[in-house]
């Protein structure tokens, strides 16, 4: 072999191992994936698909959105908090997985607080106390007094034990200071049915699942928890404007694995908050049961760890017992 093709072959060597160097974990091309950690349909999986397509317009990049579903959220937040920290992977998720699962379940096998990194708050949510036939009641002093005084039918529904809802509804009692017996449903539809078929007190569910109802006077929506009256409910007053020191949202957002590159942390959420923040953007999630906020990183890890220390309370006062 002749000393020129020697150093041709060689030359081309380096050059091949400083490009495969020089590339992220993962292949030049790969699509980008954001986890939503619950099945199709709903608002959620509404606001996430808008998110895609406004990555996908703004980087040039196939972004798609996968369903990972299973163990309510875990497997999809465990599916990104071991994904390489490469920039072709994220979260969208609501704020129960990252804020409250810490506290319910004993064997989780990442820590949100620390394997995820904030990217971007997408939207909020209230949650509202409802009621139907069975109280009557026009306001929460009105309630207290039913409950009080029907305290074998002193009972709230929510769509799952474990949940914000639920946890929501001991929030109000312990505030109130009256017994209140919780029963789980799978889902706000079947809850809301019961109130207004009169079969249960009280449903405590998010606030955009029990608007229409209220507004086509089947039930009554009692409060929102929300620091502002809820813009799907602009006539019910909040927990606050009754007396009561309830101020509870909860939020969708967006999270990359730990040790994500700053800086492609910072350019996804600027995408997201922009989209987020745009006419078009405030219109759908309006749509969609959501209130848009888009704010960064570092106010999302901030109000993150603010929610998890307030959740812990209501949920040992809840006597729900952690599982695995």
């Amino acid at each position: 072999m002749s000393i020129d093709r020697r150093k041709v072959i060689a030359g081309a060597a380096a050059a091949a191992s400083a490009s495969i160097l020089a590339k992220p974990a993962l292949a030049q091309g790969q699509p980008i994936k954001i986890i939503y950690p619950f099945a199709p349909g709903g608002g959620g999986d509404g606001v996430v698909r808008y998110l895609a397509d406004q990555m996908r317009q703004a980087m040039n990049e196939t972004v798609i959105v996968e369903n990972r579903v299973g163990a309510d959220g875990r497997i999809g937040v465990r599916a990104v908090t071991s994904a390489p920290p490469d920039g072709r992977t994220f979260l969208f998720s609501p704020f129960g997985p990252i804020v409250i699962h810490p506290s319910v379940y004993t064997n989780l096998p990442y820590n949100p607080l620390t394997d995820l990194v904030p990217v971007a708050q997408i939207c909020t949510q209230e949650f509202a106390l409802s009621t139907g036939p069975m109280t009557g009641a026009k306001n929460l002093k009105e309630l207290e007094t039913w409950l009080r005084a029907n305290p074998d039918k002193a009972a709230f529904g929510s769509p799952g034990a474990g949940t914000i809802p639920h946890f929501s509804g001991v929030i109000f009692a312990t505030a109130a200071k009256v017994e209140l017996r919780h029963v789980p449903f799978r889902g706000s539809a079947p809850v809301l049915n019961d109130v207004v078929a009169g079969q249960i007190a009280l449903g405590s569910t998010p606030a955009p699942d029990a608007a229409a109802l209220h507004k086509a006077g089947q039930i009554r929506i009692l409060a929102t928890s929300g620091a502002t009256r809820s813009a799907f409910t602009p006539d019910v007053p909040t927990y606050k404007e009754q007396g009561y020191d309830i101020v509870a949202e909860g939020w969708y957002s967006i999270h990359a694995p730990a040790h994500t590159p700053q800086a492609i942390v910072d350019k996804v959420g600027g995408i997201l908050i922009n989209a987020v923040k745009s006419p078009e953007g405030k219109e759908i999630m309006t749509r969609l049961g959501q209130s848009p906020t888009g704010r960064p990183g570092a106010e999302l890890a901030a109000i993150q760890k603010r929610d998890y220390e307030y959740w812990v309370g209501p949920i040992k006062a809840s006597g729900f017992k952690p599982t695995d």
